[in-house]
């Protein structure tokens, strides 16, 4: 009698825990969704073409060691979550072509991407997706990125975008001189030893903050989204306006968010509101850390004047605010307050504080800079490239701006409750750094006599 031959079961995956820091941002709510998106105008690329160059440039990289996390599903088992390779991976369920046709204008890819907007993603799988609108003009592709925030922030990210990038080489640069590198790690090490003790005083300060309150912040979120952008600005014409006025490239662009609230504000709510608060992802990996898929910043909170009328006194105003944040041990503190409360306390109740604290703000805004050149992906050239960052809470605002390829763009992500047009915010950013550029050309001619 013969012995009945047994297929052994397959051991699951293993079971890999995922980090409070980056477990906080699995909590998507109805009317905010935790997702990093992007869109990259291209010359004509398909979804076949666009696997190779994806296997080939990030997934096989370093044998497949350099960003594992694309491959990893995340599974809640007791209450805990924990990535899992899918065994099930394929590139065909992760980069598509879109679901939808007939897109072949800015405004009707504006449109799209915000009906995506609050979308999310499927479950069962690694939570990113690229979907390729193919024909988006008669030379031109869109790709259209969705990444869960739970992988990785933007410093975790954009490595891996410009993998993709033809001939791009990271963490290349002109060495620091070692005094240089001496001070950096001396002023670090004095920012450690200060914030633990700054920390409780500054979470004291924040949690009596009041909210903001204005037509911007404060009505009740709705879920549905709608996206903008800005026209392409020159570089060069920024490096002329923070030049004038003695300023920083990031102090000039800021000067321009905090110009556009105000346009925006005086024209809904009259004028009333004097200063409005932003959430800033400040980056606090240390100088020579090579970035991980992981989320390591700290979410600063910047109160901007809008109050201001004259251009050139808002700037001055937004560049004292930001030399004082600079100097301050506010990123490092807040951070590490953050930290303790995801080890300390249940991960709900942690994200309740952080929601808190996120509420007595307007809008979240990031800055990300990127090469000065053009870039291209197997040989087809990125002509645009717009992100927008995601709220969580009750914020309901995000301003997204990043400059590449001797330009700057800015993305802007509303809610239709708060603002149902985000076109007008761009539009008043584009003012402000247009009137701002004029007072700049005006003073210089002033000046030469």
């Amino acid at each position: 009698m013969s012995t009945p031959h047994v297929i052994a079961a397959s051991a699951p995956p293993p079971l890999v825990p995922v980090a409070s820091n980056d477990a906080l941002w699995l909590q998507d709510s109805g009317t905010n969704l935790m997702l990093i998106q992007a869109v990259y105008i291209i010359d004509r690329i398909t979804a076949e073409d666009l696997r190779g160059i994806f296997k080939e440039r990030v997934l096989d990289l370093d044998g497949g060691r350099r960003y594992p996390r694309f491959e990893l599903k995340v599974v809640r088992r007791r209450g805990r979550y924990y990535w899992q390779k899918d065994p099930e991976f394929s590139l065909d369920r992760h980069i598509l072509p879109a679901p939808e046709s007939g897109i072949h204008t800015r405004e009707a890819l504006e449109d799209y991407v915000g009906r995506m907007a609050d979308r999310p993603l499927p479950e069962d799988r690694p939570r990113w997706q690229l979907l390729v609108l193919e024909d988006f003009t008669e030379t031109t592709s869109v790709i259209f990125a969705r990444v869960h925030h739970c992988m990785g922030d933007g410093v975790a990210l954009i490595p891996v975008i410009f993998s993709l990038m033809d001939e791009i080489e990271l963490g290349k640069g002109r060495p620091s001189p070692d005094h240089a590198k001496t001070a950096k790690a001396l002023s670090r090490w004095a920012t450690m030893v200060k914030a633990p003790l700054a920390g409780p005083l500054i979470l004291a300060r924040k949690m009596l903050w009041r909210p903001d309150r204005s037509a911007a912040h404060g009505p009740k979120l709705s879920g549905t989204k709608r996206v903008a952008w800005t026209d392409p600005v020159d570089f060069e014409v920024v490096r002329e306006i923070k030049n004038r006025f003695r300023a920083t490239v990031n102090d000039v662009l800021m000067a321009c968010v905090a110009g556009a609230f105000s346009r925006y504000l005086e024209e809904t709510d009259g004028g009333t509101v004097s200063q409005i608060r932003l959430s800033m992802p400040v980056n606090v990996r240390s100088p020579h850390e090579t970035p991980r898929m992981e989320n390591k910043f700290a979410a600063v909170l910047l109160e901007l004047p809008v109050g201001i009328r004259d251009v050139r006194q808002r700037l001055h105003e937004v560049k004292r605010r930001m030399d004082a944040l600079k100097r301050s041990v506010e990123p490092i503190a807040t951070y590490g307050i953050a930290y303790v409360m995801l080890k300390a306390l249940p991960l709900k109740l942690s994200g309740k504080i952080i929601d808190f604290l996120a509420n007595k703000c307007t809008a979240v805004v990031t800055n990300v800079p990127g090469p000065p050149h053009d870039l291209y992906i197997g040989g087809r050239k990125l002509h645009n490239l717009i992100f927008w960052v995601p709220q969580r809470a009750d914020i309901g605002i995000g301003i997204s701006i990043l400059s590449f390829a001797g330009t700057v763009r800015v993305g802007i992500y509303t809610d239709v409750e708060l603002i149902p047009e985000p076109t007008r915010l761009a539009k008043a950013f584009e003012d402000e750094f247009s009137a701002l550029h004029a007072r700049a050309l005006e003073e210089a001619e002033t000046a030469a006599g």
